[in-house]
């Protein structure tokens, strides 16, 4: 190999490196994770680094939101699972549905929010779980 011009050849390689790594390093803006931190006295703040989107600070403010997320007819778990006396419809904020006590797993729900009725649960986005989900 030493008649052919094997400096050719390595400069062809590292002009091929150089591009392969030139197109997969590309820009990437800093991210700041968003979350709810929980005060002594029960109430939630939103903590957030100064890089933070707007829809990041939107989605801790729902996540921080209070005891009516999704209005006047749900409200948040309380302590130990519980929820407003007579509620009995559960929903989960990951899978987006609802369960009512006719569920077959109704007791064993893992649920992030309690609906007065079927309708509040359907008017808040949530689909019963019976007629599946994402």
């Amino acid at each position: 190999m030493h008649d052919i011009n094997w400096w050719l050849m390595t400069a062809g390689f590292v002009l091929g490196l150089l591009l392969t790594f030139a197109f997969m390093i590309r820009r990437v803006k800093r991210e700041v994770p968003v979350s709810v931190a929980m005060s002594r006295g029960g109430a939630a703040r939103i903590v957030r680094g100064t890089a933070a989107t707007a829809a990041g600070g939107a989605a801790a403010a729902k996540l921080a939101g209070g005891r009516e997320p999704y209005g006047a007819e749900s409200a948040r778990v309380g302590a130990g699972g519980s929820g407003p006396a007579g509620w009995t419809v559960k929903g989960n904020e990951e899978s987006m549905l609802y369960h009512t006590p006719t569920s077959p797993n109704y007791e064993r729900i893992v649920h992030d929010v309690w609906f007065k009725d079927e309708e509040s649960a359907q008017r808040a986005g949530f689909t019963h779980w019976g007629k599946g989900g994402r």
